[in-house]
């Protein structure tokens, strides 16, 4: 016995004593024993040809060392493994006799099939267990993507052992009917109105498909890998009907709807392990090419899919992260909002780094800094509409050179639960269109998120303030806005203020995923606007968590511009008052199998406007959005 549980634990670990791959037998007979077995004449007349001639058994196994090797022929490793490799041994490790034995490689070790209550729905890859049962060591199948699969790098696709490949694909769908205040041109749609601004119903359908693969080398399970290549494909089709004649294209004739397919490459990089810097697994990385970056933990300054180069890491035994980022930006398809494969004149460059459990266990804080180098010239979006300049004020092309500093905070002190974020702003725009001049940029924006954990319940309290500018004629830029920004705040996608653009004479009042009300054009396609009216936001909300899958989120927030004076220049009115309105949103998640493979996502908001909105757009008429998400991930 005590031979057959050392044999047992040789066999788990036998991969420490690897070598190189047996060509025909893992267990290759002795010359001596094969020729005493069989006479020159009996081989020739009564033998097998030498290919597929059985190996005898080894006369130097024991019985218990015969039975081990039954046992692991016998069994198949977990999930959908992939071929050859996990049939044939590729390593070999001792016996306490010193004989050979071999062994699968080490992802491969195999486990007996298991069904302890007889109720495995083996018909079904996908639910293997949806009846229910204790089949811990389910053996899988291709399709099924919950237990171990070679597509998405659970087992190596090469004989050495080293080399992953992993393949996921997503189907995003969005349906999305709102109340907008909609530009009405010459004349509204509706013959009995005379408004700027007439029906603003709208319906917007959205498809986007992302296939991602991975290739990558290294022992990963205690570090990063060697090298890795990603390439993420999207495809989006969508789809908008619009009350109003003239806001889905340029030209008016092509009516109130608008159908549009756009392709592209929305990742595409290498990542390169540059090196390990203490035995604690802190590492530096090098990433080049098209990714995805957030700069802060709630994306309120930079939030975006771009070109570049990032070199990131770790130290201090992983306490200390860090960040050092160029990006070349390139534009947006302004429907479906996927990155194009084209770039524009205007680079950013990051670097911040984060402390893990600063001051308190649990809290961290981040410091950063951002430089915003645009210097692009006249463009157009996706429909036709110009983009750059804005179409306010001056609309001559201008360059602009920010420069922000950032203190940033998430996690928690004891039982409460805190976000906040500080940023300032200096540089210079050296032709605003609003101010008609070029002007010395100097504004700031705080905001802070608490929350306490009371069973499955989460009350929040949000607060937003982002600087305006009090005189835009000055020669000073005192509005805050941001880069590239989508803050997760306050609501966050289920917002309608955020989740919204509002446009406002060539310009957006706030562009979509944006809370900052900068007069900018968009945010993906436009140009950063410093000569704004500012933010300050007041909120609350309730999380709830009301089965393990089934989550519900309440926000009600308040609205206000910090300072009217630059949106009264623009609109050539005396008196605009701060009040913008009250939002309520509510949004239902549901994840059926307690992963993210499948999300559905239910909601909406009402927005009702206050006496500074109705200053600007003319009407008290209740906004709206409902929206229905479906997420599905393989």
């Amino acid at each position: 016995m005590v031979t057959g549980l050392a044999l047992a634990v040789l066999g788990l670990c036998g991969h420490a004593h690897a070598g190189p791959p047996p060509k025909k037998s893992a267990v290759p007979p002795p010359a001596s024993s094969a020729a005493a077995t069989t006479s020159p004449a009996t081989a020739s007349t009564t033998s097998p040809a030498p290919e597929t001639k059985p190996a005898p058994p080894d006369p130097n196994l024991s019985d218990e060392e015969r039975r081990y090797l039954d046992f692991r022929r016998a069994v198949d490793p977990l999930g959908n493994a992939g071929g050859k490799p996990a049939t044939q041994p590729v390593t070999v490790s001792r016996s306490l006799n010193g004989s050979a034995i071999p062994h699968p490689d080490r992802w491969r070790m195999g486990w007996p099939r298991w069904d302890r209550y007889g109720r495995q729905t083996g018909s079904d890859p996908l639910l293997m267990n949806a009846s229910g049962g204790d089949s811990p060591y389910t053996q899988g199948d291709a399709l099924n993507p919950y237990d171990r699969n070679v597509l998405k790098g659970d087992y190596p696709i090469n004989r050495a052992g080293n080399l992953f490949f992993s393949a996921s694909a997503i189907s995003d769908t969005f349906f999305n009917y709102r109340r907008l205040p909609t530009p009405s041109g010459v004349s509204a749609a509706d013959s009995s109105q005379f408004d700027a601004f007439g029906d603003g119903k709208q319906l917007f359908i959205s498809q986007t498909f992302l296939l991602s693969f991975e290739l990558f080398q290294g022992y990963t399970a205690y570090r990063p890998p060697d090298w890795l290549i990603r390439v993420t494909p999207a495809f989006n089709v969508n789809h908008l009907e619009l009350q109003e004649d003239n806001g889905v294209n340029i030209d008016v004739r092509d009516g109130d709807r608008r159908d549009d397919a756009f392709a592209t490459l929305q990742e595409a990089f290498l990542d390169y392990h540059l090196g390990d810097l203490s035995p604690n697994f802190d590492v530096a990385t090098l990433r080049a090419g098209r990714q995805f970056f957030i700069s802060d933990f709630r994306g309120f300054v930079f939030s975006d899919v771009t070109d570049g180069l990032r070199v990131f890491g770790n130290a201090e035994s992983n306490r200390l992260q860090y960040n050092l980022a160029f990006f070349n930006q390139s534009d947006k398809d302004t429907n479906s909002e996927l990155t194009e494969l084209k770039w524009r004149e205007q680079q950013v460059l990051i670097a911040n780094a984060t402390w893990q459990d600063f001051i308190w266990h649990g809290y961290n804080t981040q410091v950063s800094f951002h430089w915003n180098h645009d210097q692009s010239d006249t463009e157009f979006d996706s429909n036709g509409f110009p983009v750059i300049p804005e179409l306010a004020g001056t609309p001559l092309p201008h360059n602009i050179d920010a420069y922000y500093l950032g203190w940033t905070g998430d996690g928690h002190i004891g039982r409460l639960n805190i976000d906040h974020a500080f940023y300032y702003v200096t540089g210079r725009d050296d032709g605003n269109p609003i101010a008609g001049r070029g002007v010395d940029i100097g504004a700031y924006m705080g905001a802070v998120e608490l929350s306490v954990d009371v069973d499955w319940l989460r009350p929040k309290f949000s607060v937003l303030y982002a600087s305006g500018d009090g005189d835009p004629t000055d020669g000073r830029a005192g509005g805050f806005d941001g880069i590239v920004d989508n803050p997760t705040f306050a609501g966050g996608p289920s917002s309608f203020y955020q989740s919204q653009a509002l446009r406002l004479l060539g310009v957006n009042l706030t562009s979509a995923k944006s809370f900052y009300n900068d007069l900018t054009s968009t945010k993906g396609e436009g140009q950063s606007n410093y000569v704004n009216p500012g933010t300050i936001l007041v909120g609350g909300g309730l999380d709830v968590e009301v089965t393990p899958k089934l989550r519900a989120s309440v926000n009600v927030n308040s609205i206000w511009m910090a300072d009217t004076a630059s949106v009264e220049l623009l609109l050539n009115q005396q008196h605009v008052d701060t009040h913008l309105g009250c939002e309520a949103d509510m949004v239902w998640q549901y994840r059926p199998f307690l992963n993210n493979n499948v999300i559905l996502s239910v909601g909406g908001s009402l927005f009702f406007p206050g006496q500074g909105f109705t200053d600007i757009y003319e009407t008290r008429t209740m906004l709206y959005q409902v929206f229905t998400g479906i997420t599905l991930t393989y």
